[in-house]
């Protein structure tokens, strides 16, 4: 990842790292790992020495790119929170994570295929863990998740779902809820 801290860039430089972080996405997505970061600068519009200013590696750019995808699903989770009832909120976060997965099965494939490092992975994580414990409680205490299942195992099951689905043509949303039947106590 880039040693800076996006909260603490100027304006513009703000703007350009956001710009190269879009840029890389659509192009690692459609590309691979391998992708050109010429052409990442080109679609970012800014120039290569920006680019690389930013990010001084392709892992560090690679890491952005999957760290910004978590940090996306993560506020549409506080969003849920406070617009969906806690008893169908984790739920319909969960719906969420395991759709945007295998529909981005492109770049699921990257960090499963080890793109990603183990700080990228571990920090992603628990940045979604930590959104997950704070939708679990509510869905807990309102009876539609069962308290002995932590939110890593449900997050586990939601990555499966998504592989399965994107390899298979499954049902995202039917598996998923074959595993809400299963964690709603009895």
């Amino acid at each position: 990842m880039s040693s800076e801290n996006p909260g603490e860039l100027r304006a513009d430089a703000a703007r350009n790292r956001a710009a190269i972080i879009t840029a890389a996405g659509a192009v690692f997505r459609r590309d691979g790992a391998a992708a050109s970061l010429e052409e990442i600068a080109r679609l970012a519009k800014v120039g290569s020495a920006t680019l690389h200013r930013r990010f001084p590696s392709r892992q560090s750019l690679l890491d952005a790119v999957f760290l910004d995808d978590v940090i996306r699903l993560c506020d549409e989770g506080r969003e849920i929170a406070v617009t969906v009832p806690g008893a169908d909120a984790l739920w319909h976060w969960l719906e969420r994570v395991a759709v945007h997965c295998a529909a981005d099965d492109a770049l699921s494939k990257l960090i499963r295929g080890g793109a990603a490092t183990a700080t990228s992975q571990g920090e992603s994580f628990a940045l979604l863990q930590e959104t997950g414990e704070a939708l679990l409680r509510p869905a807990v205490t309102a009876g539609s998740a069962r308290a002995d299942i932590p939110i890593g195992e449900l997050l586990l099951l939601v990555n499966a779902i998504a592989d399965a689905a994107a390899n298979t043509g499954g049902d995202v949303l039917r598996l998923l809820a074959v595993v809400r039947e299963g964690a709603v106590p009895r």
